[in-house]
């Protein structure tokens, strides 16, 4: 029986951890594999991964409880973390491998690595996310440790290897996947229920996206984009929504004062996360991604399977990767005149906007379900624990 320790950076309802939570859930038919999980932060899909399998928090908060912090005070936060380290590490001999689920946890790796066992370096990210997420160092410290990254999407191999010097032989492309039931192909159910909770007229066009306000998701391009198509087409009842705001952020009173200034506040519609954001893609009628970066979005898989037809920037990562010449609209990057303007094309071409919603359907049916890409990360797997200890 071989033993896997999942590192996850956090349990929140953002894209790495809901796919590590899929995986999960479909590897626990596998009878010989036993597994366990360490979050390095909490979140809430923290009751659904304890579901899964064993569960552990690494880094407690710092503003937890009133002892807690007084502890930090007293100890110093270097020693408390040497403290947590030293944990994980002698935790980990007990395991065959670790699996890091995301490059963030450069930390956690180095005390992986101390106890001896391989380690698998799952990336979702590129440059802007590694240069938010990790310190003046970068990736340099865990190239050398890991026996094999895994990498979510053509941009992500080039990242590493092109941009860390990460040998291409320790890479393995295997994209980012989704759950998909294929006996729903119907989803009008599911679009009058969201349309009229979201007050929508039958004749209003809407155009939606999801994630986090942040610079990244190009939270400040969508509100261009809107203003835009206001302007260029006053006749047309278009309708925006933003699915994944957190009304507590800097992020959201930005994105609010925009609204604000621009008078959308009618035109535009912001939801914060929900758990089964997928509900709401069928009441869209077209997908716009809008990330400046974005590897190979989980609400791109799952907007494709609602049948949307999508637009997105030309250098985005894993949005034209997805799209190619068949199942949505390029547009060069950060042209949101560009933008604009494929979203009119779409609304006045409801055809061709079928066409290509239904072409990105079959390629997730087809190519990015967790039933084709969940064997791919088996088999990386499998082949670093049959391989010698370095």
């Amino acid at each position: 029986m071989r033993r896997i320790l999942f590192i996850g950076h956090s349990g929140h309802r953002s894209g790495a951890p809901l796919l590590l939570l899929q995986f999960l859930t479909w590897l626990r038919a596998r009878q010989d594999l036993q597994f366990d999980v360490n979050l390095v932060r909490g979140g809430a899909l923290l009751d659904e991964y304890a579901a899964v399998a064993d569960t552990r928090v690494l880094r407690k908060p710092e503003s937890g409880s009133f002892a807690s912090r007084v502890v930090r005070r007293l100890k110093g936060d270097r020693r408390v973390e040497m403290e947590e380290d030293r944990i994980l590490t002698a935790r980990a001999r007990a395991y065959d491998l670790a699996y890091v689920n995301t490059i963030v946890p450069v930390r956690e790796m180095l005390a992986v690595h101390a106890s001896g066992i391989p380690i698998i370096c799952h990336a979702h990210e590129m440059a802007s996310a590694a240069d938010q997420w990790l310190d003046r160092r970068g990736l340099a410290p865990i190239v050398p440790i890991v026996s094999q990254f895994i990498a979510a999407s053509r941009g992500v191999r080039d990242f590493l290897v092109e941009r860390n010097a990460v040998p291409a032989s320790k890479v393995t492309i295997v994209h980012e996947f989704t759950t998909a039931d294929r006996e729903v192909a119907d989803q009008s159910a599911n679009r009058l229920k969201w349309r009229k909770t979201l007050g929508l007229e039958p004749d209003e066009l809407l155009v939606g996206t999801c994630g986090t306000l942040d610079w990244r998701k190009g939270a400040d391009l969508f509100v261009q984009i809107a203003r835009r198509v206001a302007v260029r087409s006053p006749a047309t009842r278009f309708r925006f929504l933003w699915v994944g705001a957190d009304r507590s952020s800097l992020d959201y009173r930005r994105f609010t004062h925009e609204l604000r200034v621009c008078g959308l506040e009618s035109t535009m519609i912001v939801l914060e996360s929900v758990p089964n954001a997928r509900e709401i893609f069928p009441a869209m009628d077209v997908f716009a991604l809008t990330s400046r970066e974005d590897p190979f979005p989980l609400v791109m898989l799952e907007a494709a399977l609602a049948g949307l037809p999508m637009v997105c920037f030309d250098s985005s990562g894993g949005g034209p990767e997805f799209a190619g010449d068949d199942a949505g609209v390029i547009v060069p990057y950060l042209d949101v005149d560009a933008f604009a303007d494929a979203l009119l094309r779409l609304s006045n071409d409801k055809d061709a906007g079928r066409a290509l919603g239904a072409a990105a359907r079959q390629k997730v049916l087809h190519n990015y379900t967790i039933e084709s890409q969940a064997p791919k990360l088996c088999a990386v797997i499998d082949r670093v624990v049959a391989s010698p200890k370095p």
